[in-house]
């Protein structure tokens, strides 16, 4: 059965513009946008809407297409290394406007679900100390390493941008992955954060001293902090209504596969409109119907190959694959092997 892990990955999103930091650090590398894309169900026109989310297994796609022109094993650090407010849209805006740090680290908390649905923040509080943690609930074991990395310093690299004049920003950095082996990688650690970095840790997160909490940032402006908080409360509660559809198209085909693989228009109809208007509304959610059918049937799939003894064929007709041969295609593409290998593995042959 797939685990929560894999559940968490395929309803997985991060906003638009930490996707479009990311394509811009892959130019910067040599890369054009065309080759970034090759293969990421994303579309240039998806990108233009700055406040969009994308699809985790389109970042997870394009990342691994960068990784494997540039061998880097720090790619999230470097990523976050010239981030700017913005990357972080209304986070970053409400940070810049903050009367103090502790400001910033409370809009970070109470905000972080605007920029993706694949982690958890958390902030706690020890004498002398404020630890703020980060936990990737989604994806392969190289993207968590490498998200965590690229969040956590992205924090920092804000952090820095507003507290300019704040020598020690940092008591020090903990990972949960271990360290590597590569003693010049893990110099680059202690160049990032300038402070120590320890490995194979509990969890992940940043420690810093107490004091810093009260530093005034420059620019505060409590009128605009509040304009842009009401902002972010919107945006907040779009967020949830589109996860909230994509969540009720998934329960409804669950549902309904039992009578076959059910079409757009008889979905649409039980959520009270049309195939049109439903295909319009998961667009705009840079998904569609057939991405959706396509993730609940290699749930199904996989189950079935695992816990059953149903043969491939009837695997398929079940599905609605119209021939046993475009199922196998189908799903060698989406898993990377065949079914008959995938049960074999799985269950251990």
């Amino acid at each position: 059965m797939k685990s929560a892990k894999d559940e968490n990955a395929a309803s997985g999103w991060v906003s638009t513009r930490h996707f479009q930091h990311f394509i811009a650090r892959g130019e910067a590398a040599g890369l054009s946008v065309d080759e970034m894309l090759d293969g990421v169900d994303v579309t240039k026109s998806v990108l233009e809407d700055a406040d969009g989310i994308i699809p985790l297994t389109a970042l997870e796609s394009m990342l691994s297409a960068i990784s494997s022109r540039y061998s880097d094993p720090l790619i999230g650090l470097h990523i976050a290394s010239d981030i700017q407010p913005a990357t972080f849209g209304a986070v970053g805006f409400i940070s810049q406007v903050c009367a103090t740090f502790c400001d910033v680290i409370d809009a970070i908390s109470r905000y972080n679900g605007l920029l993706s649905n694949i982690g958890e923040t958390s902030i706690s509080h020890e004498p002398g100390t404020v630890q703020v943690r980060w936990k990737c609930l989604a994806g392969g074991e190289q993207f968590q390493r490498q998200a965590t990395e690229y969040v956590l310093g992205s924090c920092v690299v804000l952090a820095r941008l507003l507290v300019p004049d704040q020598k020690e920003l940092l008591h020090y950095v903990n990972f949960s992955h271990l360290r590597p082996d590569d003693m010049n990688v893990s110099r680059e650690y202690f160049n990032f954060f300038q402070c120590p970095v320890y490995f194979d840790q509990p969890e992940s997160s940043l420690v810093l001293p107490s004091k810093i909490l009260q530093t005034k940032l420059r620019h505060n402006d409590a009128a605009m902090k509040e304009l842009l908080e009401r902002h972010a409360d919107h945006l907040f509660q779009q967020r949830k209504s589109q996860g909230s559809l994509i969540d009720d198209v998934k329960r409804l085909i669950r549902s309904m596969m039992i009578n076959g693989a059910p079409t757009k228009d008889k979905v649409a109809m039980q959520l009270g409109g049309s195939g049109r208007s439903l295909h319009r509304k998961l667009q705009k959610l840079n998904t569609s119907y057939q991405e959706i059918l396509n993730q609940v049937r290699l749930e199904f799939a996989s189950r079935r190959l695992i816990d059953s003894g149903d043969s491939v064929n009837k695997i398929s007709a079940f599905l609605g694959f119209s021939t046993h041969q475009a199922f196998l295609r189908w799903f060698k593409k989406s898993i990377g092997m065949t079914p008959g290998v995938f049960r074999r593995i799985q269950v251990g042959e």
